[in-house]
């Protein structure tokens, strides 16, 4: 996990970099994202230290898309040491508050891995990265109208002022992996939030009636592509 760099750096600076998954050789994830269901006492996820050497120090909270982590979430344990081919569990927990029962909230559940220091003797003149992931938690209240592997049918299609609007009106949130508009890519498609609309910029030129998208299920998998037309 260390670099070595020219004495005429900081003795150790911290980076901190965004990834779905944490390398294969140290802290990996068990999932790409966390479906809370409101009728159970809390969810889970899986941390395991891939590593055959390295131990790790696991940061873990909850926040909103803003980033802002006053959210009625708490996370057990918030920080502990994971050993080398250790394995462990986050436990999400719902403190309080009161959120929407007719759609999915959708939050962010960040988990940082934080390297050891170098020891007494070891080279000093070092660079440590502590890296951190940050992945979807949807809480998903009881009874909801529908089904979740249903709603991406639902998505209502327009074209207007230069962008394609995706409209959502279930109770679901929809999660695009890719779009395309007569062939044509678009660029940086990502959540759709339920009972909303998400904008999407059109490249110049760009026209059509008919979108072929695929999107990511709850397991994190990618569904097959759909078509559907835009008015």
């Amino acid at each position: 996990m260390y670099m070595k760099l020219k004495p005429l750096f900081a003795a150790t600076a911290l980076l901190f970099a965004s990834h779905s998954v944490f390398a294969s050789d140290g802290i990996v994830l068990g999932a790409t994202r966390v479906v809370y269901s409101a009728d159970a006492k809390e969810a889970s996820l899986t941390v395991d230290n891939h590593s055959s050497k390295q131990y790790f120090l696991v940061q873990s909270w909850v926040d909103d898309k803003d980033g802002n982590k006053k959210v009625p979430f708490s996370i057990t344990p918030p920080l502990f040491r994971l050993n080398a081919n250790k394995e462990n569990m986050l436990r999400i927990m719902k403190t309080g508050g009161q959120l929407p029962n007719d759609r999915e909230s959708v939050y962010w559940l960040n988990v940082k891995a934080i390297p050891p220091a170098p020891e007494a003797g070891e080279a000093q003149n070092v660079l440590q990265l502590a890296i951190k992931t940050r992945i979807k938690m949807f809480y998903r209240p009881a009874d909801l109208p529908g089904k979740a592997d249903e709603s991406p049918k639902a998505l209502q299609w327009s074209v207007q002022g230069g962008e394609l609007i995706a409209k959502n009106p279930t109770a679901y949130s929809v999660t695009l992996d890719s779009v395309k508009l007569s062939g044509n890519e678009i660029k940086n498609v990502n959540l759709v939030m339920p009972k909303s609309e998400a904008h999407f910029k059109l490249p110049a030129g760009v026209q059509g009636k008919q979108v072929v998208f695929t999107t990511i299920n709850d397991y994190g998998g990618v569904t097959p592509a759909i078509t559907a037309a835009v008015n």
